[in-house]
């Protein structure tokens, strides 16, 4: 898989837990193509990385694959938590209030799990002990 090549040490230890979880780990299936600004999705048994998605939209691809694995992550461990990791009042730049609108195309119940996703996905440290909280 191409996004191991990318991953940050806490990248690569988010993904080994998520491997222990027995989820599927999926790159570039064919949701990627149907959506070409779909950059991830997770749901309770699969973990998708678009990464040709990230490769032809965005750069350094080094961080959006990262930053895109983090926020995917988050999701992982909010449904390990069966709900939002009730985070408390969570700031979003406003960039990424846009990118919560754009993610409520493909889920449009999940403003909560979006903007929790969005704030966390420059916090990989305590990404990981959420994933280790709730699904360890």
């Amino acid at each position: 898989m191409d996004f191991l090549l990318y991953l940050t040490p806490v990248g690569a230890e988010i993904i080994n837990t998520i491997e222990k979880l027995k989820i599927t780990i999926q790159e570039n299936p064919p949701i990627c193509k149907k959506y070409k600004d779909l950059f991830g999705y997770t749901d309770i048994n699969k973990f998708i990385l678009c990464t040709n998605n990230i490769k032809n939209t965005i750069s350094p691809v080094k961080f959006y694959v990262n930053e895109t694995v983090y926020h995917e992550a988050v999701h992982v461990a909010q449904n390990c938590k069966k709900g939002t990791l009730d985070i408390e009042n969570p700031i979003l730049e406003d960039r990424k209030k846009i990118d919560v609108q754009n993610s409520l195309q493909h889920n449009k119940d999940g403003y909560h799990y979006e903007v929790e996703a969005y704030y966390l996905e420059d916090k990989p440290e305590i990404v990981l002990s959420y994933l280790k909280k709730y699904c360890l």
